[in-house]
């Protein structure tokens, strides 16, 4: 025999005997909408696309109250960090712009 679900919200075991999980249907709308955001902006839809992500992924975290607790507190850091990665590429991106013009000038000469 068969068991049969007693709500609409939770699915029937795989395995006979196996017991039966309710289903979390904040996780999966959250992880839809990740999903839907990231199709957006591989299809062009950038801007909408990351918002769409951007609120899939806040749903997500909605039910995980000590992780943002933890991301919060942590933001300064990663704040520095990502800080720091854009210095390094700021300076890196003028070293190639002054190997072009470097470049730029041996070509003219010649």
């Amino acid at each position: 025999m068969v068991p049969t679900p007693s709500t609409s919200t939770e699915l029937l075991p795989l395995a006979p005997g196996a017991p039966v999980k309710q289903q979390d249907w904040t996780h999966l709308i959250a992880a839809g909408t990740v999903l839907a955001g990231g199709a957006l902006m591989v299809t062009g839809h950038k801007k909408v696309g990351m918002a769409m992500a951007a609120a899939g992924t806040a749903l997500a975290l909605l039910d995980e109250p000590a992780v943002i607790e933890g991301w919060w507190k942590n933001l300064p850091g990663y704040l520095n960090q990502a800080q720091d990665f854009l210095e390094k590429m700021e300076g890196y991106i003028e070293g190639v712009s002054t190997q072009g013009r470097r470049v730029q000038s041996l070509l003219r000469r010649g």
